[in-house]
């Protein structure tokens, strides 16, 4: 990517106030003490024990950095950036990663929950056949993760807590280092300190459970609960990633969209639909003229061959086991026997010009053994 334009973009998002704020000083100091206070109560209190509250405490932190990825699928030729926050061994990160083990598996327990491509193959298999009046829809939320007001977001997440955990003390701790990670969240770059105020980080590892939360509560309060969602046949979500079975009118569905996108200024939802075919993660669904449902890999446009170089310095088992590995991907996903055949050729092509030789390929057509 030219640097010109990289360090344009990072200073272009940096320079939305309602998102990020820029810092006189290093803040490390400030946010230790804050933690180190929080743990110290908590630990007075017989919440915590010495040995959580030691986990939780981070000796010479790292200095958080921001970095973007390019969204090539976007633009190709001047890409926006997708801001990630370099956050690995910061003072916030064992917060982060001891949040996140709390909230995932309540996360999994809600109502439209994706966990990956095959939860989401099993959905398909239990479909009844689709009538023609159906539409296959995909639904994307814009920049999800900086779009969350905490409040908003604190407030979904205490809601979840409430439901799963009786011990009051033991929510507010965990709210308390929420807010802590939420409000906290700095980072550096180009020699200057930035927080962000608004929404949490990608890289930060309690952001998903946080953002799934935030979209649950949303679901609960201002999806399900409206009229049109009677022509709702399915709903799920792998983040902001939404795939959803329509039987109704297009105009009603448009309607819902419009709706959708009235209900906070900050949440745009995007939208796909078809009568017969769309994408969603790394699969194609197709509805057949009898409704049932066929489903192929998926590859954006823009998807260049990155597999792993043969010439690479992996061990020997890692090169060996991918084309393995892809094939098994091929297996699960793609359920027409032709399909399947093209797909298989594409790989075996994709990784001959990474340099695998023949031998290794001849493997991948044997599906994987069922036990």
């Amino acid at each position: 990517m030219d640097r010109h334009h990289y360090i344009t973009e990072i200073n272009r998002q940096l320079s939305d106030e309602t998102v990020y704020r820029k810092l006189d000083r290093d803040p490390t100091n400030h946010v230790s003490e804050k933690i180190r206070n929080t743990l110290s109560r908590y630990k007075h209190m017989g919440i915590i024990d010495d040995s959580i509250s030691t986990y939780l405490t981070k000796l010479s932190p790292i200095t958080p950095v921001i970095y973007v990825l390019p969204k090539i699928h976007k633009n190709l030729h001047n890409p926006p950036g997708r801001p990630i926050v370099a956050s690995t061994d910061s003072i916030l990160s064992p917060l982060s990663i001891f949040l996140e083990k709390v909230l995932t598996p309540m996360i999994k327990e809600t109502k439209s929950f994706l966990l990956d491509t095959s939860s989401f193959l099993t959905l398909l298999d239990h479909l009844p056949p689709l009538s023609s009046d159906t539409y296959l829809v995909t639904w994307d939320v814009t920049s999800l993760y900086t779009s969350i007001e905490h409040n908003k977001g604190i407030t979904a997440v205490r809601k979840l807590l409430n439901h799963y955990i009786t011990n009051l003390d033991i929510i507010e701790f965990y709210m308390e280092l929420l807010e802590l990670v939420l409000k906290n969240n700095f980072f550096l770059f180009q020699d200057h300190f930035y927080l962000q105020i608004q929404g949490t980080a990608m890289g930060s590892n309690v952001a998903p459970p946080y953002a799934n939360c935030y979209m649950s509560e949303f679901e609960e309060t201002y999806i399900y609960p409206h009229t049109n969602f009677s022509n709702v046949l399915t709903w799920k979500r792998y983040i902001d990633d939404i795939f959803c079975v329509w039987r109704g009118s297009l105009d009603s569905l448009l309607e819902f969209h419009t709706y959708l996108n009235s209900v906070y200024p900050e949440l745009q939802f995007t939208i796909h639909y078809h009568t017969t075919t769309i994408n969603f993660l790394d699969t194609t669904v197709i509805k057949h003229t009898d409704g049932s449902i066929l489903t192929d890999l998926y590859r954006k446009p823009t998807d260049r061959n990155n597999l792993l170089q043969f010439s690479s310095f992996h061990s020997p088992h890692t090169k060996k086991s991918l084309p393995r590995s892809q094939a098994e991907r091929i297996h699960r996903i793609v359920r027409n026997d032709d399909l399947r055949k093209i797909r298989f050729r594409e790989m075996q092509t994709r990784f001959e010009e990474r340099g695998y030789p023949k031998n290794i390929l001849q493997d991948m057509y044997k599906p994987k053994p069922q036990h």
